[in-house]
């Protein structure tokens, strides 16, 4: 992937770009094999034509994965993820 169309937003996220869409990939360890501790890259959001789009698909990604059992860990959930878009939003400014 050339360098130009891959930026580092934090928290092990990063933005790839196409000249037709955008995605978010996120960085994980290996955790066993022969590659233990090296990072990898996981797109976690689908192709979309606008970075607006590509946040909200971000934002699904995370709304998927809570498990949350009460409404007020729901309330803390929504929140961090909140923080956490900004915060990535930011770094592409």
């Amino acid at each position: 992937m050339n360098d130009d169309r891959k930026i580092k937003l934090g928290h092990g996220y990063w933005l790839f770009n196409d000249p037709y869409c955008y995605w978010i990939c996120k960085e994980y360890q290996y955790k066993q094999g022969k590659h233990i501790g090296e990072t990898y890259l996981k797109r976690i959001t689908g192709y979309y034509p606008t970075i607006q789009m590509t946040f909200e698909g971000l934002s699904d990604h995370h709304m998927r994965e809570i498990e949350s059992k009460s409404i007020n860990a729901l309330i803390k959930e929504i929140k961090s993820l909140k923080s956490l878009i900004k915060d990535l939003t930011e770094n592409i400014k």
